[in-house]
């Protein structure tokens, strides 16, 4: 029995000793008979139960001396003149007991219940903080402590992976404490604990292995949540990385080719050519070199972008004037079709951004001057709705599957598979990044007659 141990009991038993005394100055004072003076003495034992059951035990016996001594015929005596003054003090001690150790039990659940309490609250606790996205080193650093004041430990060490946390408590170990510590060992998280005064019972170990198991099983899902996120990051980094080189390198290819042959061919010493060939090589190297030009401008965007450099400016704007300029700037793809602006006066000016506006509708018309056949319209129209203004492009081009229209607005997304086909499946990705930045929404349909159109939602002005 360690120290502390001797000197708790001592002072549970001092104290005893002085309630029993107390109530016995009360009675006597009184002057109380034998009923009276065994309630005052039940009392005292009550409360001397409370503090430990050594101290109930000499609350007991030292109340049933106090009352045979001192309120039992002939008093100031341990003689017992009467049976009924026998049986009555028998059934004071029995009473006692029984009472005693009631209150002691309940005392017992009470702490159960409490430290119960305190286990959930810590575990609650725990688990909420690592789930809600705090670093797991920053967690542990408090289950030391925790476990220190939930068990009354000497000591508590915490390890996972290379974080190590150690916590000691107040009191020094018991005489009862092992040579090396209780060790609780749960997948990643150990847990080294030492008793302090009291001794851990069964139900505290399993207690404190109930505890760093849903620790454990915690930091176990988000260790796995962790690999997992970067496995997709990865993932995607790898198909973006793909896609890019796949559709940078298609389309560089082609036009670099065509310039190159353009250009020998105007270089050649040797070469007899007519006008009208002189002017379409240089046409062609226009052509090319412009669609490079837009190949650099869409990769650039992408990459302001993706780093959040998108501010977005906005002033009011009128949509036919964003749409004239857009028009103006595709004049030369546009040359095979009919596009016609069917936006009315009664649609009012937008509150945009118009450098991202003019580029929004410029990639939507090229998309649509790219797969829609020579000959055929592109209709832009706009009208009022409840939440903005919508805008339309239609085109009456092969369209655009119902199962691909979700996905067409991702980098690098292409629905046209084939070999010649043109675009690097950045502009609808662009598209949709710009309006997003408006807090409008932008999407895919079927047009009738066949072909797709392709609508987004502004804010409008006030009026």
């Amino acid at each position: 029995m360690s120290r502390q141990e001797v000197v708790k009991i001592g002072g549970g038993a001092v104290g005893a000793s002085a309630l029993v005394a107390a109530a016995t100055a009360i009675g006597r004072l009184l002057a109380v008979d034998l009923t009276a003076a065994a309630l005052l003495l039940l009392v005292a034992v009550m409360i001397a139960t409370l503090r430990d059951r050594v101290a109930g035990g000499v609350a007991i016996v030292l109340s049933f001396l106090s009352l045979n001594y001192f309120f039992t015929a002939p008093r100031d005596s341990f003689n017992v003149d009467k049976g009924d003054d026998l049986v009555a003090l028998f059934a004071f001690a029995a009473a006692s007991g029984v009472l005693g150790w009631t209150v002691s039990r309940l005392d017992a659940l009470r702490h159960m219940s409490e430290r119960r309490e305190r286990e959930a609250q810590i575990r609650l606790d725990l688990t909420t903080r690592l789930l809600s996205g705090e670093e797991p080193e920053s967690v542990i650093g408090g289950v030391a402590d925790a476990l220190v004041n939930l068990f009354s430990l000497a000591a508590c060490t915490v390890r996972v992976g290379d974080v190590v946390t150690t916590a000691r408590g107040c009191g020094e170990p018991g005489s009862h404490t092992p040579a090396t510590p209780l060790a609780v060992r749960v997948g990643p998280l150990a847990v080294d604990v030492v008793a302090g005064d009291h001794a851990l019972t069964r139900a505290d170990r399993s207690l404190l292995e109930a505890l760093v198991a849903g620790l454990a099983t915690a930091i176990d899902r988000l260790r796995l949540e962790s690999e997992a996120r970067d496995a997709r990051v990865a993932a995607q980094v790898g198909r973006t990385r793909s896609g890019f080189l796949s559709a940078v390198t298609h389309n560089l290819r082609t036009p670099l080719a065509s310039i190159k042959a353009a250009a020998s061919t105007l270089r050649s010493p040797n070469a007899r050519l007519a006008d009208t060939d002189r002017a379409e090589l240089l046409d062609t190297i226009y052509d090319e070199t412009d669609r490079l030009e837009r190949l650099v401008t869409n990769i650039l965007e992408l990459s302001r972008i993706r780093a959040g450099a998108l501010e977005v400016h906005r002033q009011p704007a009128a949509l036919a004037d964003l749409a004239q300029a857009a028009v103006r700037r595709l004049r030369p793809l546009a040359r095979a079709h009919r596009v016609r602006l069917d936006i009315g006066r009664d649609v009012p000016d937008v509150d945009v951004d118009i450098e991202m506006m003019e580029q929004v509708l410029g990639n939507l018309l090229e998309n649509a001057l790219r797969y829609a056949p020579p000959g055929s319209e592109i209709r832009v129209s706009a009208a009022c709705k409840p939440d903005g203004v919508e805008v339309r492009v239609a085109d009456h081009g092969p369209g655009v599957p119902a199962e691909e229209r979700e996905r067409i607005f991702e980098e690098f997304a292409r629905v046209d598979a084939r070999p010649d086909a043109t675009g690097t499946g950045l502009g609808l990705a662009i598209v949709h990044s710009l309006v997003s930045a408006h807090e409008g929404r932008v999407w895919c349909e079927e047009t009738e007659g066949g072909g797709a159109t392709f609508a987004f939602t502004l804010p409008a002005v006030p009026r």
